[in-house]
């Protein structure tokens, strides 16, 4: 429960960082460019992603085509805070109701 906690803060705390960014980038260029779950990755990892591309294409090159990379086209701001939101609530403190 904690743990679950502590990513949904995390992916909420990086979710606000990609809308500052992409906020930021609108307003420099006047062109809504968002930045994509690759892009991002891509931005903090670049070698890993690029390993991963391989391993994956190497062993299951439809996995790659049909499963991660579109998945990694997605936009990152929902895609983040739909799962900081997901993680927020599924672990969140449970009361015991108190009946009078």
């Amino acid at each position: 429960m904690v743990i679950g906690r502590f990513f949904g803060w995390l992916f909420l705390f990086a979710t606000g960082a990609v809308l500052i960014r992409d906020s930021i980038a609108w307003a420099d260029s006047h062109i809504f460019a968002p930045l994509s779950l690759g892009g991002l990755w891509s931005d903090l990892n670049a070698m890993g992603l690029i390993a991963l591309r391989h391993t994956i294409e190497a062993m299951a090159p439809w996995l790659w085509t049909f499963g991660l990379g579109p998945i990694l086209a997605l936009w990152a701001l929902p895609t983040l805070a739909i799962l900081a939101i997901a993680l927020l609530w599924s672990c969140r403190r449970v009361r015991p109701r108190r009946f009078r």
